[in-house]
């Protein structure tokens, strides 16, 4: 009787190498899927801490908008606060980490239709000159509509709905709305910001302090 030699016959071998192929390509799916779920997690958490910075710094800088004209200063400035659906001009308070004093805030969509983005500019009185103050920044990519709407009283002292543009320049509004839509998944929450200083029904301050 005739032993048989030990070892694998190639058919085995390559039913073998087949089935570790297979499996190989099932564990590097799982791999690349579980990497590419990561990857979209911590865009979409950069994303979300993006949109609460710049709700954050809008609500503050926003909240803060003071009854100043630096045109009263020999500076060109178009009023108080000009605001505009797309567009919002006001002076305010920059907060010292970012340079301090008072700044005429300018925010606004920037960038191509396909690809905008909300950035503010900042400007101040220099020599009786109103200039730009440093470069503008981007407070958030990837948007693809702005909607601002403002509410306050006339300067009869009758409350307004909420307008698209602020008629009155030289007032300030009580509230100002803010809605914004984003690339992506991430929203944004409609959001209303009271003026802390809220004179929209009655006059209106200068750089003096003086009504209007």
């Amino acid at each position: 009787m005739n032993r048989r030699q030990g070892g694998f016959t190639l058919l085995e071998i390559l039913i073998v190498l087949s089935l570790l192929a297979v499996l190989l390509t099932l564990v590097g799916g799982a791999l690349v899927g579980a990497n590419r779920a990561v990857m979209k997690a911590d865009r979409y958490a950069t994303r979300l801490d993006e949109r609460r910075a710049a709700q954050g710094f809008l609500r503050q800088a926003i909240s803060q908008a003071l009854p100043l004209d630096l045109a009263d200063n020999g500076a060109s400035a178009p009023g108080l606060f000009v605001g505009t659906a797309q567009r919002l001009q006001f002076a305010a308070t920059l907060p010292g980490n970012l340079g301090g004093g008072i700044q005429l805030h300018t925010i606004e969509l920037a960038g191509p239709p396909a690809q905008q983005w909300m950035q503010i500019a900042f400007a101040q009185v220099q020599d009786n000159v109103l200039r730009a103050w440093g470069e503008p920044q981007v407070l958030l990519h990837g948007v693809r509509g702005l909607a601002l709407s403002y509410r306050g009283a006339t300067p009869e002292g009758k409350p307004t709905g909420w307008l698209d543009a602020w008629p009155w320049p030289n007032r300030l509004p009580g509230t100002v709305r803010v809605k914004v839509q984003l690339d992506g998944a991430v929203g944004w929450p409609e959001e209303v910001i009271a003026l802390r200083l809220d004179l929209s029904g009655g006059g209106s301050g200068s750089v003096t302090g003086e009504g209007k």
